[in-house]
Order: structure tokens, then sequence, then C-alpha cells
């Protein structure tokens, strides 16, 4: 997934001014944005089931005018859903490679091994 690297002035160099480069994430935070990343998913996964059909506009009327407003809105909304889904596929890639980086770093049983510390612990 293309990340931007963040400009001295704080903007971002974009998919023009040197082109996509490579996450970073520091060893102990990969779990965290995984986690977020599932949030931000879940919400967005939740919005489509429960709005998604709600974006596409229907006729208010059975005039011309209407019916090609509703038209292009829907349209344009079919185009939106398109891009939100292919925004959540981009997610579910980020977060299955966080997964596999915490895998790697053994993140998911030190985490486990914490937990289980933890409640022999009373805590």
């Amino acid at each position: 997934m293309p990340f931007y690297s963040a400009m001295p002035d704080g903007g971002s160099a974009g998919r023009f001014a040197g082109g996509p480069v490579t996450m970073r994430v520091e060893p102990g935070k990969v779990l965290g944005l995984k986690t977020r990343l599932e949030a931000v998913r879940d919400n967005v996964q939740d919005f489509l089931k429960l709005e998604g059909d709600n974006l596409r506009a229907r006729p208010l009327a059975q005039d011309e005018v209407s019916v090609d407003a509703a038209r292009i809105f829907a349209e344009n909304a079919d185009t939106a859903l398109a891009v939100t889904k292919q925004f959540v596929d981009q997610l579910n890639l980020t977060i299955e490679q966080l997964s596999e980086i915490a895998k790697t770093y053994n993140l998911v049983e030190d985490v486990n091994t914490t937990a289980m510390q933890q409640q022999n612990r009373g805590i």
C-alpha cells in the first residue's frame, strides 16, 4: 500500500513529487495500528451496509429532469461506493500485512503472555 512521505513544511509529497514510500511502523506500535485500522474498516463497512443503498438517489417525480438527475446521482453514488470498497480492500490488505509483521516480531505471543500474566496476578 503506498504511503507518501511528509514534506519538511508539513505537507505531503503526494503522487507527483516523489511517489510512494514504504510504510514504517515501530515494532511496538504494530498491534496498536492494526487495531485502529480494524476499527476504521469496521466503521466504513457498517456504514456501507446500513447506508449504501440510501446514497443512490431516486427520482422525486417522474418528469425527465428528476429522472435524469436521479440517474446521475446514482452513477456518482455507485462510483463512490466502488472507491470506498477499494479503500476497505486496501485496509484489509494492510491489516493482513500488519498481522504478518506482528507474527514476525512475535508481538502476538508477547501480548498473550502479558495478558496471561496479568490474569494470574488477579489484575
